[in-house]
């Protein structure tokens, strides 16, 4: 074997080892719109690239959206909003849900669905003195999500919502 096959294969042996991550060039945030959630349940959502923007917007007091762009390309759009006791969340977002793909129950707070490229979270809580929902849903609007593989992006959607659903209710004033 010649010194630059060796080198490649030693090369790409070491990246194995070390773990490295395709994360691109930008830094993951710890914080997602506001809400710190700690940048490894964000990674694994985030395709390769160079500039990672993030876009909140408030709708209401009780409402938010946010937006992650990688290379002004959007990849991951999330929604938090606080529903009426009696609402029943999954059921509203059946549609958002099978359009995502394959939707299955997930253990994350009182109730979720997982699907390809998305889901659904949703936890009672106490707002502003009442008994309310707090709902998170994630849709990943890349082309190419990522990772790459169904299995392992399910994975790491039920992993980012089982760490941003609480820490979300918290910034809205929801409280478990």
């Amino acid at each position: 074997m010649n010194r630059t096959i060796r080198g490649l294969v030693l090369g790409a042996a070491l990246c194995v080892l070390a773990g490295c991550s395709s994360s691109g060039d930008y830094t993951v945030p710890d914080a997602l719109c506001g809400v710190t959630v700690g940048s490894k349940p964000l990674a694994p959502l985030l395709p390769d690239g160079e500039k990672l923007a993030q876009s909140p917007k408030s709708i209401s007091p009780e409402s938010s959206v946010c937006s992650v762009s990688v290379d002004k390309k959007q990849a991951v759009y999330v929604t938090d909003d606080v529903t009426d006791a009696d609402t029943d969340p999954v059921a509203v977002q059946r549609d958002a849900l099978a359009r995502m793909g394959n939707p299955q129950k997930a253990a994350v707070g009182d109730d979720a669905r997982i699907a390809d490229q998305g889901g659904v979270a949703v936890s009672v809580c106490t707002y502003q003195g009442n008994r309310r929902k707090f709902v998170t849903l994630v849709d990943l609007t890349s082309e190419h999500p990522v990772p790459k593989g169904t299995a392992d992006r399910r994975k790491a959607l039920e992993s980012f919502l089982r760490a941003y659903l609480p820490k979300a209710m918290e910034a809205k004033g929801c409280r478990k």
